[in-house]
């Protein structure tokens, strides 16, 4: 069972449809035991840093993800809810973030281009992890942000990224801790195939 964290910040119905499609069983809470009992987490995301860290606080979930990642359970961090997996985010004032991959939120700086980063863009692999398998470097997912993640070990943490501007982080990893900037969920077969991976992880 994986479960999909509802902390109000998020259309947690997509993701829910999107492993089952892929055969795993999703369940959708905010009960710390649920999440202790789950074969892996999924932290969905829509929104503002800010807000999905009061969130997370209101509904008591940081401890409960902290204990789960410390013992080896695979998080996925889906949209805002990889950036909040960072040390902390710039976004509308400086925000502490779970701290699970070192770095920070930030704003795109480039003022030609779109902001929010929003539609199809190609993935670039910058290391050959289980989690891109079969995943080709023209292949399309679909983004919408403002912000972006500047990991401190970009080398050693980013998985794939994609060319806005800049090269924005588009998978993040560390150890057991993964994060996606685009929505799997809305990203058609890439992201069926994504969510393939992410099944592989956990057997």
């Amino acid at each position: 069972m994986i479960a999909i964290v509802d902390y109000d910040v998020g259309n947690l119905k997509n993701v829910y449809t999107a492993l089952s499609d892929v055969d795993l069983e999703g369940k959708i809470t905010r009960n710390p035991k649920v999440l202790d009992d789950a074969d892996a987490i999924i932290l969905p995301g829509v929104g503002a840093f800010e807000d999905a860290m009061i969130q997370l606080q209101k509904y008591d979930l940081i401890a409960s993800l902290n204990k789960n990642v410390q013992k080896g359970k695979i998080l996925l961090g889906i949209c805002l809810g990889m950036q909040v997996l960072f040390d902390k985010s710039y976004e509308d004032g400086e925000y502490t973030g779970l701290g699970y991959i070192p770095g920070e939120i930030i704003r795109f700086k480039d003022n030609t281009l779109k902001v929010p980063h929003m539609g199809w863009n190609n993935l670039s692999i910058n290391i050959n992890d289980p989690i891109v398998q079969n995943i080709g470097q023209s292949d399309y997912v679909y983004f919408v942000h403002s912000y972006y993640a500047n990991p401190t070990n970009f080398e050693e943490n980013v998985i794939a990224y994609t060319n806005y501007g800049v090269k924005v982080p588009a998978i993040v990893r560390k150890e057991n801790v993964i994060g996606m900037q685009f929505h799997p969920e809305k990203s058609a077969l890439v992201g069926t195939q994504l969510l393939k991976n992410f099944k592989e992880t956990l057997s």
